[in-house]
This record gives structure tokens, C-alpha cells and sequence, in this order.
């Protein structure tokens, strides 16, 4: 019954969590700054959003250039990639609006 029923019911709501939850991983900088303070490299810390941080602001700052190619790539390389990958296997498991609907006569 549950994966007749359930799953199939369910599953935009997975395909979705999945998504946002990795792209939510993303945002752990704050946690890692709060843990380690701000000289993340020192610590062995760092995540791509620091690095992108860091060569805007940081003491490492003044390379606008190297912080927009770590961003497309954080987006393009990985985010969207991801997404694509998890767009293609959910594909046959992920039923929005499926079939039609039918008006009950009572």
C-alpha cells in the first residue's frame, strides 16, 4: 500500500526537499563562522561560499574576479547539475496532475 499510494502521493513534496535541502547546504558558512570565527582557512574550514566571501571582503579581498567564477560554478557545476540529475531520476516517480479530473454524481 505505501509504495502504491503513499510514495506516489508524496513524491513532489521529496522531489522538492531534496532540492532545497541541498541547495540550503550551501548556507552553512554562518554555522561554520559562528563555530570557528571568521578566519575560516586558518581552521581548515572554509566552504565555497566562504571562498566567494573571502575574495570579496576578507583579508584575502580585491579579487572580484576569482569570487564570480566561484560563483558560477558553485550555481552551474553543482547546483544546477544536481538539480538536472535529480530532475531525471524522479521524472518516472514525481506525478503532478496526472490523469484527469472526474466529477462524482451522487
Amino acid at each position: 500500500m505505501f509504495f502504491r499510494i503513499t510514495l506516489p502521493m508524496i513524491s513532489p513534496m521529496i522531489f522538492y526537499l531534496v532540492i532545497t535541502g541541498f541547495i540550503g547546504a550551501f548556507k552553512a558558512y554562518s554555522d561554520a563562522v559562528a563555530l570557528f570565527g571568521t578566519d575560516l582557512n586558518a581552521a581548515g574550514m572554509n566552504t565555497i561560499v566562504g571562498y566567494i566571501y573571502d575574495m570579496l571582503y576578507g583579508d584575502s579581498g580585491g579579487y572580484p574576479s576569482y569570487a564570480a567564477a566561484a560563483a558560477l560554478i558553485l550555481f552551474f557545476a553543482i547546483v544546477l547539475t544536481v538539480t538536472v540529475i535529480n530532475l531525471m531520476v524522479s521524472r518516472s516517480r514525481v506525478r503532478i496532475g496526472e490523469g484527469e479530473a472526474h466529477e462524482q454524481e451522487w
